[in-house]
């Protein structure tokens, strides 16, 4: 078909206005614009040719017009329309959604209740999928927490059913390698096994809840965890689970540099029929294994020497205070994962497996069945996992119930002083409140702190707002602290006094120079046979009053029966080490009761650290890892203080008692008197626990690593 060079001249004219109207849609329309002037103006230099002819002139200003109104009347288009289509490009006089209503999704999760039963938790209550599920012959009935259960053998029918309202109801069940372990028999439990070719001496020494952890060692082939509560004898126990499987032995002991030397005093106690040059002492980087049966290190040898290590495979390997491989991350833990890879057995020993949070002891449990479970399947299930623009955060606690049945299904056996040792003395706790006056409080930098967090911090800032209040407090506290203890001091009380810094200890060992109290001291510094030969003094000599100890580097591994008093002069972020600390007196050869004192400081940076150690042993007690402390347990009584200072339940009614009596009378108050205070000075208690109670989140600290 032929064209006339008009009809060309307008065909083209009108391309070129469909693609400037194109352009127009994509800018906002403006009632005040000019648009016809505006596109007039862009089409005159679009269009400005001297020969064109009048026809076309007519023709342009024609589709002009049709822009203008295409422009102004754009906002109507059924495109611009939020019901319009744009995948199909249908326009939708009404949603679906809008038309039916919106439906949330109920949800629902399983997890184990106990060894034979689960729970089908659901987010609401859903009528046709209950009448469905009360089909079920196994099924019962919580009122209390108004959920269901079932036996593990109707699993596959409940989830059957729960199929059916796929649509209205999304169950996640329990993962297989659960279904795994729960549905298979556990007979590997057998407690009567022959102990008759361990040696002789060990067997005779055992209690009977030790030789029940021996069996229970045995019966899982020399694979598992003593968490056994701190002071039980976990070392001899572990002794007596590698000397059954001698056979498969060089036996390898990893323990911390404060301990060494005590696990080679155990070997020659307890296995005297193990030769004394069967035992090396791996003593640094240069040293060399032989063809030595036992061979002790540290984990920081271990480290640093781990090419010599990989060279020689050992059969047997304990792991001692075994939550010192925590994380995943460090080089601890994989170079205790590199020789465990080659082990027939492995014993792991931790008083406090998990001093925090669930997550702690994966790692740990990894090193023992090293196909248990993926690193983030647990964080998900037990960890509360979530994904956050940095990665996963496992940093919270979920399914606790489960995983503490799973834990002792598996490979975990743990038994608690309260349970199995009812000869042993009692362990009591008060909390002493230090004199405001002889606190530092109202210097610029404790207020200035304790302003900084009051006001409402992001996590990060109120971490390092919290960790330099902590630092001040250690100043503030120490007048109080050291007046606290000239009074312990001078009633010449064997006792073992913890802090954490430098300053505070150094303080309290000043006062006991000038008071000519005969003291050791034991912190980072302290090599470790110093250490021993400090301890022994310590247990023996009768003229050695004071242990003066750091919180973070005596709290484990040793034995100070000798005293049964033991201050606190400052707290710790750290439920697990401060449980460790106290039994360091509260074990296996104590015959007196034991009694816990905590120098608290009101308006200091004690405030905050108490609620954080409450909320971190609330989650430890829900994974099975009880650890015995409680401030509902702290006992209310009368302590020898100066007439300044104020127990936690006297306040102003002890000032009067110390006023009339001296020291020595004051010790010797009877129990009448003492609950005769409590009942009076009941209300200042009372608030001194809301105080402390509460219940501020300071999961975001990484407190574990800081120094």
């Amino acid at each position: 078909m032929n064209y006339s060079k008009e009809e060309i001249e307008k065909k083209r004219l009108l391309a070129l206005q469909r693609r400037k109207q194109a352009q127009l849609k994509n800018i906002p329309f403006n009632p005040n614009a000019n648009t016809k002037n505006n596109v007039s103006f862009t089409n005159s230099n679009i269009t400005a040719n001297e020969n064109i002819s009048n026809t076309s002139k007519n023709v342009g200003q024609d589709l002009l017009r049709y822009v203008d109104n295409k422009a102004k009347f754009r906002n109507n288009s059924f495109k611009n329309n939020e019901k319009f289509n744009k995948k199909d490009g249908r326009f939708s006089p009404m949603s679906t959604k809008k038309f039916f209503g919106e439906k949330s999704c109920i949800t629902g999760k399983c997890y184990m209740i106990t060894d034979e039963r689960f729970v089908l938790e659901t987010s609401s209550y859903f009528p046709p999928f209950v009448e469905t599920i009360k089909t079920i012959p196994s099924r019962l009935y919580d009122m209390k927490t108004k959920q269901w259960n079932f036996l593990l053998k109707d699993y596959e029918t409940v989830m059957e059913k729960a199929i059916n309202f796929k649509s209205d109801i999304q169950i996640t069940g329990l993962p297989n390698k659960i279904l795994q372990i729960f549905r298979k028999n556990d007979t590997s439990t057998n407690t009567e096994n022959d102990l008759s070719d361990i040696d002789p001496q060990l067997v005779e020494n055992l209690m009977p809840f030790q030789r029940e952890g021996i069996c229970y060692g045995i019966s899982r082939g020399g694979r598992c965890m003593i968490a056994d509560d701190m002071g039980l004898g976990k070392t001899i126990q572990a002794l007596g689970i590698a000397h059954y499987f001698r056979k498969n032995w060089p036996l390898l002991i990893v323990v911390p540099a404060s301990i060494r030397y005590q696990w080679a005093e155990a070997i020659y106690t307890f296995l005297p029929s193990i030769p004394a040059h069967y035992i090396h002492q791996f003593a640094n980087t240069k040293d060399f294994i032989d063809d030595n049966k036992i061979v002790i290190t540290t984990y920081d040898l271990l480290v640093r020497a781990l090419d010599t290590f990989e060279r020689k495979i050992f059969g047997f390997i304990i792991l001692d205070e075994s939550h010192a491989l925590k994380n995943v991350k460090t080089a601890r833990f994989k170079a205790a994962e590199s020789i465990t890879k080659g082990a027939r057995h492995v014993v792991l020993l931790s008083g406090t497996p998990a001093l925090s949070k669930p997550i702690e002891l994966y790692s740990q449990i990894n090193l023992i069945m090293p196909n248990f479970m993926g690193y983030q399947e647990y964080g998900i299930r037990y960890c509360a996992g979530e994904r956050t623009s940095f990665g996963w955060d496992f940093n919270g606690s979920s399914n606790t119930q489960e995983l503490q049945l799973l834990l002792k299904r598996t490979c975990i056996i743990r038994r608690l002083k309260n349970e199995i040792l009812n000869q042993l003395p009692a362990k009591k706790r008060q909390v002493i409140i230090l004199d405001s006056e002889l606190i530092k409080t109202g210097t610029e930098q404790m207020k200035a702190m304790f302003t900084k967090l009051e006001r409402n911090l992001n996590g990060v800032e109120r971490h390092q707002a919290l960790l330099v209040y902590y630092n001040q407090t250690s100043i503030a506290k120490e007048r109080a602290v050291c007046d606290y203890i000239s009074k312990l001091f001078a009633c010449k009380q064997k006792c073992i006094i913890f802090a954490h810094h430098h300053n505070v200890m150094d303080a309290i060992c000043k006062v006991a120079v000038s008071m000519d109290i005969k003291f050791i001291k034991i912190d980072g510094k302290t090599n470790a046979e110093h250490r021993k030969c400090q301890i022994d003094e310590f247990q023996n000599c009768d003229n050695c009053i004071a242990a003066i100890l750091s919180i973070t580097a005596a709290n484990a591994g040793i034995t100070l029966t000798a005293a049964k008093l033991v201050v606190f002069a400052e707290l710790f972020w750290n439920p697990g080490i401060l449980c460790q600390a106290e039994n360091r007196v509260h074990r296996i050869g104590q015959d007196k009761d034991v009694t816990i004192q905590y120098l608290i400081a009101k308006r200091t940076a004690d405030d905050y650290l108490w609620p954080l150690i409450q909320k971190k042993l609330n989650v430890l007690n829900d994974v099975g890892f009880d650890q015995d402390f409680s401030l509902k347990d702290i006992d209310v009584t009368v302590q020898p203080l100066s007439s300044k200072q104020n127990t936690l339940d006297s306040f102003n009614i002890f000032n009067s008692i110390s006023q009339q009596k001296t020291d020595k009378e004051i010790i010797e108050c009877s129990e009448n008197a003492t609950k005769n205070i409590m009942l009076e000075s009941q209300s200042s208690t009372e608030e001194f626990k809301e105080l402390f109670d509460l219940n501020e989140d300071f999961e975001f600290c990484d407190w574990d690593k800081i120094e």
